[in-house]
């Protein structure tokens, strides 16, 4: 049968987005309207849509179809189908659809609803009829009513928990469903794991929060066969690296040298009677470091790390700088276990300081700990910052102990001990 358009009325849709409505009208021009539209008894429109605002724009009648529709949700799985047949939904669209189509299969059978479980388990105590597991589930549902897989339907509905920036990026095809997907799972991994991290008591991890020369109290006595310390090199020195951006180290003046003093003194009954030490410093101050470390252990040499790229600072003055100073001492006549001797110059990427200032390399640390230390023993790093100490210990089997007396770097490390 063919209507006036006018008299199609045109409620809530799924399709809110509708391309190329000239071009489908030429077409309904020249070969005329292939398929007809569907409606109800009403004239309510189902599916349809674009055809109808075609035909409205050549201002002639359009043919159509009356169904019989059983309910809303009935009417909606029409729509769904033949827009999904088509792919014209755009994936929000259809997320949406999906969404709204929840919303009536759980009208229709609230025994499906999240938070029902209970309330099933007391029915079938009491004998009542419930739903069984071999009972249509709503995406089983949904997949059959739209002809695709319940992968389909499930992916399509997990888009509704997109941020609403990701939503109008998918919208607007600036990503498409998997990379939204994608996004959405790597910052669901992210904040389950803050969550869990912040249940974690720092002390479960063996990170200390506090003043290191109060926190080294709680370590045992000839327990630590090897230290790993980053301290503060007495320069006042601010990150300026264009990536990352960080509040100037604390401590790192005049003061620096009376606590690393200090914290010497105080950790020296912790090292085992034969122990290694690595200290990193800058060419700066090793001068007044060499000194202080000497009055505790044996210095054995300086290590150079070579990180393959250079810092900023006077670019038309001065040499830039790619390597850093790694202070090796002993205690007693602990032997270096590496494969080979390993020599004094060592090659590691720089990390680019995303999480601290002064971040060292992962991967720089184990080999120092390989060196120095057999699997189980006790690393210390009472200087924790970001926690690559922590980090490469548990990488290589070791047992870290980790001191650090800012909190929002106490968080850092159980992140990515976790």
């Amino acid at each position: 049968m063919e209507i006036e358009t006018s008299k199609i009325k045109v409620n809530e849709r799924v399709r809110k987005e509708f391309n190329d409505i000239e071009d489908l009208a030429s077409s309904i021009n020249e070969l005329g309207q292939i398929q007809a539209i569907t409606i109800d008894k009403d004239y309510n429109l189902i599916a349809g849509h674009r055809r109808l605002l075609a035909c409205k724009n050549l201002g002639i009648n359009i043919k159509a179809e009356i169904v019989n529709v059983k309910s809303e949700l009935h009417k909606l799985d029409m729509e769904l189908a033949e827009n999904v047949k088509r792919n014209d939904f755009n994936p929000i669209e259809l997320a949406e659809g999906f969404q709204r189509r929840k919303e009536l299969y759980e009208g229709l059978h609230p025994e499906t609803k999240a938070g029902q479980s209970q309330a099933l388990g007391m029915n079938k105590k009491l004998g009542h009829d419930v739903k069984t597991e071999s009972d249509p589930t709503f995406v089983e549902e949904t997949a059959k009513a739209i002809g695709k897989s319940e992968t389909f339907v499930k992916e399509h509905l997990q888009l509704n928990n997109l941020k609403k920036e990701d939503k109008e990026k998918v919208r607007d095809n600036k990503i498409n469903k998997s990379q939204a997907l994608s996004i959405m799972r790597k910052e669901n991994k992210i904040a389950k794991l803050k969550e869990e991290v912040k249940e974690v008591k720092a002390e479960e991890l063996n990170i200390f929060h506090g003043d290191c020369l109060e926190q080294l109290d709680k370590v045992e006595n000839n327990s630590v066969a090897c230290l790993i310390i980053d301290p503060p090199y007495g320069i006042d020195y601010q990150s300026n690296h264009k990536l990352a951006k960080h509040d100037k180290i604390s401590n790192d003046k005049e003061k620096a040298f009376k606590l690393l003093d200090e914290s010497l003194r105080k950790v020296k009954p912790k090292m085992k009677k034969d122990s290694h030490v690595y200290i990193f410093t800058s060419w700066k101050v090793y001068e007044q470091v060499k000194p202080i470390i000497e009055k505790y252990f044996e210095v054995k040499n300086c290590l150079i790390w070579n990180k393959n790229n250079w810092s900023m600072g006077d670019l038309n003055g001065n040499y830039a700088e790619k390597y850093e100073m790694i202070i090796f001492a002993t205690q007693g006549n602990r032997r270096l276990l590496g494969e080979k001797r390993p020599v004094n110059v060592l090659d590691f990427e720089r990390t680019g300081n995303s999480n601290h200032p002064t971040e060292k390399p992962v991967n720089l640390i184990k080999e120092l700990i390989k060196n120095s230390t057999v699997e189980g023993e006790v690393v210390l790093d009472y200087f924790a910052g970001s926690g690559s100490t922590l980090v490469a210990g548990l990488e290589t089997g070791r047992n870290p102990i980790g001191i650090e007396s800012n909190e929002e770097y106490i968080n850092i490390i159980k992140g990515r001990l976790k």
